[in-house]
């Protein structure tokens, strides 16, 4: 029998570890069996752990099992009905016997194989452990800390004993990484190595902004606002097209929050990114000038069979439309799925383009 102190410094270990202390049990009896193995009086037969909750004891049970004739190529833990009856003489083939690990005849080395093999053992649940909690996290958002950075590569500590390396073509190009500091990462995929999991993290990952629209914004976690599009330039600017199903709801109006608050939480935690919020319409007119958003548009006429659009624009609007760098543009084409080709109302009278004020801005 182990005593208690023993037991309470595994219930430490599983905590600290974060390790569930049934697992933990099983492991201290895997490296119990190999130690009675190699142990000054070996133990031929199956050792099996037998733990009690409430004192907080553990007891080891050599178990073996009476055969007629041992096959060498048979379970482990045989014994012969022979050898059986000189520790319990009225014993039948098909029954098995019995007793407690006497953990006192341990050598030097036996108690040494168990504390190294028990390491090895957790060391190994530790990583498997983690690698689940990562798997299951595969598309979702978690905040880690910055503990590294070079030219290459950012470290981010993810807990769980986990360290990822973020490119820096997964970082924001603007922002800093400065050791210590808190940063929310999206987790695209999961590896199991021999070193535990290997987490592949990114910044720039379009869909960081689906998750924290969904953790910032009640309505689209609950189902009631869904997010139809987004495009995104990291770092700089964020398009998403929002829809309610419910008629009672404003959709951009619940997005941006009282005051803006509920955009602003995921403006900071993007560095500042900016985001377009617009409502999405299932008419392509008013979905591809609702996309182009802040500009008015006067005009779309639209070519449903080959996606494209030409949208008219007062002078005034023209850059607004098209955006910094083309920017607004791209980002509307992209989440919207049209091609679009922005011209100004002077330069669509020139071309004799026919069309109609078709949009209500």
């Amino acid at each position: 029998m182990i005593n208690k102190k023993f037991f309470e410094s595994l219930e430490a270990i599983a905590f600290d570890r974060g390790l569930d202390m049934e697992a933990v049990l099983q492991k201290v009896e895997v490296a119990m069996a190999i130690a009675c193995k190699n142990s000054d009086v070996p133990y031929s037969g199956t050792i099996k752990l037998e733990a009690d909750m409430e004192k907080k004891k553990l007891k080891f049970t050599e178990y073996k099992y009476v055969v007629e004739e041992a096959d060498p190529e048979g379970p482990r833990g045989q014994i012969t009905l022979e050898e059986a009856k000189v520790l319990k003489p009225k014993v039948k083939v098909g029954q098995e016997i019995h007793e407690e690990v006497n953990l006192s005849l341990f050598g030097r080395k036996a108690a040494s194989l168990f504390r190294q093999n028990l390491l090895n053992e957790l060391t190994s649940l530790e990583r498997e452990d983690a690698y689940h909690y990562f798997s299951e996290k595969i598309g979702e958002i978690i905040t880690g800390r910055v503990t590294a950075k070079n030219e290459r590569f950012i470290t981010i500590s993810l807990g769980k004993g986990v360290d990822a390396t973020m490119s820096i073509k997964d970082s924001i190009e603007s922002e800093d990484y400065l050791v210590g500091e808190e940063k929310k990462v999206y987790i695209s995929k999961v590896e199991r190595t021999g070193k535990g999991p290997k987490v592949f993290i990114s910044r720039t990952n379009k869909e960081i902004v689906r998750k924290l629209f969904e953790m910032n914004i009640p309505e689209i976690a609950a189902g009631q606002i869904e997010i139809m599009g987004i495009a995104r330039e990291p770092g700089v600017r964020s398009k998403v097209g929002v829809m309610a199903l419910s008629a009672d709801i404003d959709p951009k109006g619940a997005c941006v929050g009282s005051q803006g608050s509920r955009i602003k939480a995921i403006n900071n935690a993007l560095n500042g990114e900016k985001i377009d919020i617009f409502v999405w319409k299932q008419d392509p007119v008013d979905l591809i000038a609702e996309a182009l958003s802040p500009a008015k548009a006067l005009s779309v006429i639209v070519d449903e069979k080959t996606k494209k659009a030409i949208v008219i624009v007062n002078d005034d609007q023209y850059s607004l439309a098209i955006g910094s760098k083309g920017l607004n543009a791209k980002l509307a084409v992209l989440t919207t799925g049209w091609k679009i080709d922005i011209k100004k109302l002077e330069d669509a009278i020139a071309e004799g383009l026919e069309y109609t004020y078709n949009v209500n801005n």
